[in-house]
């Protein structure tokens, strides 16, 4: 019998038991994989991680800043359908003071560099490589049945990606635009790579509302993907692996970059849990957290962050859970509450935006604009650090203004 149990030890589900480690509950982390594990990713951290990541029990974020292989990001490279690119720093005061405003890092190594965190706390026990297959809410727990045995809390967190089984409590409808397919894989020797080492998004007519993404790790390897809506895929049939591979050779502005590269491993796809719609996220005894609760930002892609986020509001509202010592959904509910607050309102603009890129005349615009007036790129880049003001992006007015800028 434990206080909670998380499934999923992901980033969503190590910070939320991360920041219950002096609690003093008794935590189980039901974990399917053995870490170091495999996840299909785009390694972009951030400022958003680096800011949960300094709240976290000290020394967790000096020890990332000194001894976790990343690369420093500093901005965002837009390239419009008509091919012409805008470079944006990133500007924000939060994070005034680190190295970087953001990261690439490997997935892989990110989440394992959180999973042995865990091993510090004596209330956090780890059963890793251990599958759960059914999950059930009795009056007065919350039972899951692993292949090792089972498993009884007061409270389960789901934070068990996509396809979670706690998510089958409430077994919600998700609308087909709630998923985006992404396939990537790993080049060196690319060209033409941002010397501020600026995440690159390739906004081609073929994929929109989707992109390309090239963002350069470390060890020179280059991140390398494109993302598409699930529906879209489905609607045209296409293979997305074939589409992929296609543009890396025979794009006039891709296949000159790639000459030379040498692809490392082959191209893997996975699933993208997209926060475009309403849906609830607790109940009586369970919430979900990342990906289980389709947190994905739907322009930007950003799902780390958003998860990590997710962790964070789960653990104040557990802690007045077992204050009250009471677990119901109206209790739960409050984290439905804090998420709304937290990042309701940044989904709703992303969801905009991701609708406003279909148009390829109208990226092409803001783009021109901006390369010909430097108050719309400063304006551009403070709006992908401030969401006030990247919600002016889904009014008509901003276009119009534009025209007499």
């Amino acid at each position: 019998m434990y206080d909670l149990i998380i499934a999923g030890a992901g980033p969503a589900g190590c910070t939320l038991a991360l920041n219950l480690a002096g609690s003093g509950l008794n935590i189980a982390m039901v974990e399917k994989e053995t870490f170091p594990r495999k996840k299909i990713c785009g390694d972009a951290l951030s400022g958003k991680v680096l800011n949960i990541l300094r709240r976290l029990p000290e020394p967790i974020f000096q020890d990332f800043l000194k001894n976790v292989e990343k690369e420093p990001s500093r901005g965002i490279r837009f390239v419009s359908p008509n091919l012409k690119g805008l470079d944006l720093p990133f500007i924000t005061d939060s994070i005034t003071g680190y190295e970087s405003p953001g990261y690439i890092c490997r997935r892989e190594i990110f989440d394992e560099f959180l999973f042995k965190k865990l091993s510090d706390y004596t209330n956090i026990k780890v059963f890793e490589g251990t599958k759960i297959s059914a999950i059930s809410v009795q009056k007065d727990f919350a039972e899951i049945t692993t292949d090792k045995g089972e498993l009884r809390s007061r409270i389960v967190a789901g934070a068990d990606g996509v396809h979670s089984i706690v998510r089958s409590l409430i077994s919600p409808g998700i609308p087909k635009s709630g998923y985006c397919v992404g396939i990537r894989s790993y080049y060196k020797n690319v060209a033409g790579l941002h010397p501020d080492n600026f995440i690159e998004l390739i906004f081609l007519r073929e994929l929109l509302p989707g992109y390309l993404w090239i963002f350069k790790g470390p060890a020179g390897l280059a991140n390398v993907g494109l993302g598409m809506l699930q529906q879209q895929i489905v609607r045209k049939r296409i293979n997305l692996s074939r589409l992929f591979l296609n543009l890396i050779r025979n794009h006039p502005y891709l296949s000159p970059r790639f000459a030379n590269a040498l692809p490392v491993g082959k191209p893997e796809a996975h699933t993208l849990p997209l926060g475009t719609f309403s849906m609830k996220r607790s109940g009586n005894r369970f919430l979900l957290l990342g990906d289980a609760a389709f947190l994905v930002d739907p322009f930007s892609g950003e799902g780390i962050g958003n998860a990590m986020a997710s962790g964070e509001c789960a653990s104040q509202v557990i802690r007045k859970c077992f204050k009250k010592n009471s677990f119901t959904g109206t209790d739960l509910s409050e984290y439905d509450q804090k998420l709304q607050r937290r990042m309701g309102n940044e989904l709703r603009i992303s969801s905009m935006l991701q609708k406003l890129s279909r148009s390829p005349a109208l990226f092409n615009f803001v783009i021109n604009k901006a390369n010909n007036n430097r108050k719309v790129r400063e304006l551009l880049s403070g709006m992908f650090t401030n969401e006030n003001l990247r919600s002016r992006l889904t009014r008509p007015s901003f276009y119009l203004s534009l025209m007499f800028r």
